[in-house]
């Protein structure tokens, strides 16, 4: 077959689109964080730009047919972030100018309908922060691991753009290893910026394994489902290492672990921790700085716990045994999280969708580093993966909802998929066991200081809590555009949700991907848009995506 044939016959080049749009937004994000931590600046601007284009490319890769000419406007946002970065960390733009360059000319060789992918395997290839970048922090990477990592880019775009006849199926499953092997090496990288070890980690080795193993994999002749397993094993325990070396490497330094851990602590003891949790003396209790603390507008310390139950009552076992830092019960939910999100899709798509998790410096920074409970992504996962299954996939829904507010945004969403495929009655059934398993999990927390325990839960969204995050408030607290008051910010990202609600009603058939990834975009116009808001959002895209799936769902209920 001909790379003409190919592309004619070719029926996923809108889901290779799709996919490709995914993969680019995961790199842009790491690399507005990467640069961000090179820089060794607060939030800024250029961050938010980066966190904007995520929600661009991701709102353009929920529909089935992505606008003409996607490709070209992922590379563009590519070409800006990477600017950016370069205007700031090096004395010259040469280098990633030609980086750049080396891109354009790559996506424009390739054949249109693999040219997303092409502009993923360069987004996604955050080393060159480092090769374009300071020289100092170049230096400090092993020479071993600056060559696996050009290799990885190398075989991965030689893979796309080859002109030899190759089947389809066989040139996805070299450019997912290929982009596998981008994600487990920029992982490792990304890791240095925090966390330095002198001569090689554990981690490095096993990034320069996988970038050298897992391209030979993909020409291996062996048993798929052998080789998908090897494959994602490889890469999860690359992405093990990375985690470890980040939690040893880093104590806990935000008021979200600690507050999440004094929690537990003080329901072990018997105690209600809604009536008596003080977040500055969960703040003193791990020797963390007092001003960590969430502040509100008026300059005063948040006090309460602010999140619901289920967040701390799922690490009473691990802290009950003796667990010091939770960090590792989420890095085990992370994994899980990709390993069970996966098995969704179809093996070709598998190893892509993989790369969005371990190539995700959001993900890493985030639910790893910082320690914010990821439990709730994993919650919806299985609810999503199970809802044909209406009773099991209810209840995990409401068990998300029961342990992190933005699965409360998800919820409208899951449930007029459900509404549109299954029909009326199991929607409003999954409603009531969702609504009743959340319920049932905070109930007993009201007891004794009701006021206290609402007004905690529902503080991240109604209290007056100072501005902060990725999103558009970042450009008026930076002096670039105007500042509107929180009211303002708050209109405007319910009025987007409410629009992306009427539209997922009105034209199920023309999205892909819109249940589980919508709810979390409108986030970015938010008063607080938090980067861990965005971290589950491009495996969402994938795993919503039903042309990727690995099963076809029950015969849809025609919807409106």
């Amino acid at each position: 077959m001909s790379v003409t044939n190919e592309r004619r016959t070719d029926p996923r080049r809108g889901v290779i689109t799709r996919v490709g749009l995914v993969l680019a937004a995961t790199g842009i994000a790491s690399a507005a964080v990467d640069r961000r931590s090179l820089a060794g600046t607060t939030p800024d601007v250029p961050l938010a730009v980066g966190f904007g284009m995520l929600v661009a490319l991701l709102l353009l890769a929920s529909f089935r047919r992505p606008a003409r000419g996607a490709s070209w406007l992922a590379l563009a946002c590519v070409a800006l972030i990477y600017l950016l970065a370069a205007a700031e960390l090096a004395s010259s733009v040469i280098g990633m100018t030609s980086y750049l360059l080396i891109a354009f000319a790559a996506t424009f060789y390739t054949a249109p309908h693999l040219r997303p992918l092409a502009v993923a395997a360069f987004a996604l290839w955050t080393p060159a922060l480092w090769l374009f970048g300071p020289t100092d922090a170049l230096e400090q990477l092993p020479a071993a691991l600056r060559l696996a990592a050009v290799f990885a880019l190398a075989f991965t775009i030689a893979a796309i753009a080859d002109p030899r006849r190759t089947h389809p199926s066989d040139r996805l499953r070299h450019v997912g290893y290929g982009i596998l092997a981008i994600a487990c090496v920029s992982a490792s990288i990304g890791r240095s910026l925090v966390v330095s070890s002198p001569g090689f980690t554990p981690g490095q080795v096993l990034a320069i394994i996988c970038a050298f193993a897992l391209p030979a994999l993909s020409f291996v002749r062996m048993r798929p489902a052998r080789r998908e397993l090897l494959v994602t094993a490889l890469a999860l325990f690359t992405f093990a290492f990375v985690g470890l070396a980040y939690i040893l490497g880093k104590s806990y330094h935000t008021d979200v672990v600690a507050a999440a851990h004094r929690a537990t602590e003080l329901f072990i003891s018997g105690q209600n921790p809604y009536a008596v949790f003080d977040l500055p003396e969960a703040l003193a209790r791990f020797g963390l700085d007092p001003q960590l603390a969430t502040h509100l507008e008026n300059g005063s310390v948040v006090h309460t716990y602010n999140y619901p139950a289920m967040s701390f009552l799922q690490l009473v076992p691990w802290v009950w045994l003796g667990l010091t830092d939770i960090r590792w019960v989420y890095l085990i939910e992370t994994m899980l999280i990709a390993a069970v999100a996966i098995r969704q899709l179809r093996s070709t798509w598998r190893s892509m969708a993989l790369a969005t998790v371990i190539g995700s410096e959001i993900i890493t920074r985030q639910w790893i580093l910082a320690g914010i409970d990821p439990s709730w992504a994993l919650y919806l996962v299985g609810a999503w993966m199970l809802r044909s299954r209406r009773v099991i996939s209810s209840i995990l829904l409401g068990l998300a909802i029961a342990d992190r507010q933005p699965a409360w945004f998800v919820a409208p969403f899951f449930l007029l998929a459900i509404l549109q495929r299954y029909g009326a009655r199991p929607a409003l059934r999954a409603l009531a066991i969702a609504a009743a398993t959340a319920i049932l999990v905070n109930a007993p927390f009201l007891i004794g200081d009701p006021p206290r325990a609402i007004g905690g839960m529902l503080a991240p969204m109604l209290a007056p809590l100072v501005s902060g995050g990725v999103g558009l408030m970042r450009y008026g607290a930076s002096d670039i555009g105007p500042a509107f008051p929180r009211i303002v910010y708050t209109a405007l990202s319910l009025t987007a949700m409410a629009g992306l609600l009427v539209l997922l009603w009105r034209r199920p058939r023309s999205l892909s991907g819109a249940p589980l990834v919508w709810p979390l975009l409108p986030l970015y116009l938010a008063w607080r848009s938090n980067q861990n808001y965005f971290a589950a959002s491009p495996l969402f895209a994938l795993i919503a995506d039903d042309e990727l799936a690995d099963k076809p769902d029950d015969p849809a209920v025609p919807g409106p």
